[in-house]
Formats: structure tokens, sequence, C-alpha cells
């Protein structure tokens, strides 16, 4: 198996095709093609990711934030990025990301949320005909308030969760969007969701729960980080030729205190 023929396996699950026009999937960095001796699978492109992949003894890195964004000036060693793309090339070592294409698909990163609450007959929130964003599905027995905001923290790992005003409603409906999902809150409304979960929703936009549903923003690395449950299930599945390794290094760049 070769490196871009493990790309293109990536590719056929969630299409480069589908990402935004600011995005930048795909294989950023390549190792001319080399054939895969190992692959680390990672939420963010990190230096310690990078030297796990080394100890390891991975030339294949599949994350899904990009670590490339924007075009660099020079790769020398005062940003963690130029540092990153360094050790890359020194060693050897391919990066593959695939990151506003994973949010769109059916089974991907929404799709995974709805699965580990529970949720049943999900279905996607926002469809154009090309892309689709977002899941909606529905618990088979409605949960509280507090229960709900209670197996959102047992589910995520959180200690807390900003939400909007409680509305001592039931929680039947709920509709979900892995990281900054706040541009969905409008089409969970007139889904008719009881609660809407999701990562980076701003100050102003709390407001637009208009006390019609409960809005719970559960963090960006929180919504999106079982990322790394897809890749790996999707490798290790196509391909048993080669050890396929989850990261330990992957944590929140964000510490509450």
């Amino acid at each position: 198996m070769t490196t871009h023929q493990l790309c293109d396996i990536l590719n056929e699950f969630a299409p480069l095709s589908l990402q935004d026009s600011w995005d930048n999937s795909g294989l950023q960095i390549d190792n001319n093609n080399a054939e895969v001796t190992g692959v680390l699978v990672c939420f963010d492109i990190t230096e310690k990711s990078l030297q796990e992949a080394i100890d390891k003894h991975c030339n294949v890195i599949v994350a899904h934030h990009p670590l490339l964004f924007h075009g660099l000036k020079q790769i020398g060693n005062d940003a963690y990025i130029e540092r990153c793309v360094r050790m890359a090339i020194v060693h050897n070592i391919a990066i593959y990301c695939n990151h506003t294409p994973l949010d769109k698909v059916q089974d991907g990163i929404s799709w995974k949320l709805g699965e580990k609450l529970g949720l049943q007959n999900l279905t996607y929130l926002q469809t154009d005909g090309i892309a689709s964003y977002g899941t909606m599905g529905e618990f088979s027995t409605p949960l509280s308030e507090k229960e709900f905001i209670n197996l959102l923290k047992s589910t995520f790992g959180l200690t807390y969760v900003r939400c909007s005003e409680p509305l001592n409603k039931a929680i039947s409906k709920v509709a979900l969007c892995g990281g900054s999902g706040a541009f969905l809150i409008d089409d969970a409304l007139t889904a008719g969701a009881d609660a809407f979960v999701c990562g980076d929703i701003k100050h102003h936009e709390f407001y637009k729960a208009e006390q019609k549903i409960l809005l719970a923003d559960i963090g960006h690395f929180e919504s999106e980080i079982a990322t790394k449950e897809i890749f790996f299930s999707i490798l290790s599945k196509k391909i048993p030729t080669f050890v396929v390794h989850l990261s330990e290094n992957d944590k929140s760049p964000i510490y509450c205190f």
C-alpha cells in the first residue's frame, strides 16, 4: 500500500470535492508516494504528534485539521507550523488531512456525535443537493434538561457545558454539528429540535435560542475529537497490512482554571 493509495481510500469515504472554498484538505506533504510503514491518526498536527509518528515508525499521519491553511513565506523555526513542516520533510512523513469533507458525509463527525449520544433515526439537518451539514435524531425516551446536560458531560468528558437559558422542557429531538456549527441554529429551530449541540457558539448567537431551543456548546475539540475513531475504523478495516495507531498526544489547546 502506497501513500497515494491510502489517500484514495479516505477520499472515497469523504471526497475532497466536498470541501469548503476556504479549506485545504488533502495530501499536504507527500513522501514521494512511499510504501506505508505505519499510520498515526491524530486530531491536530503538532510537534508532539510528529515525534510520536517517528517513535512508532509511521511514515503517514492522518489528521482532521489541516496543518497548512495559508501559504508559508519561509520554513524556519519561529512558528510551530514551520517546525512541523521541517520535521515531516526531514523524516519523510506524509501528512494527509480531511477537514470539511468529513463534516458533510453520512457517518461523518456529526453522525458520530449522534451515535455517541444514543440518538435514533439520524438524518441530515441541512442539505443543498451538493453538500449536507449536521444531523438530527431523537431519544427513545425524552430526557430532562438536567439529564441531557449530564449526558453531554459524561459522553464527551466535560466539566461544564455553555448553554442558553434553560427552558424546563423535555429534550427529545436533538440537532448536532461537529466543530463551529452555530450557522445551523436557524435550521435546528426550523426542524423543531429541542436542543442543538455544537462548538464555538459566540455570545450574541446564544440569543438566537429565542426561548424555543436549548443551545449547548461543548467545545470545538470535544465535538470533533471522534474524527480519530472514524479514520481509525476506515483504515483498520480496509488495510490490514500495516499498523494504525491512535495518537496519544491529542488534547485541547484550551485550558480552564
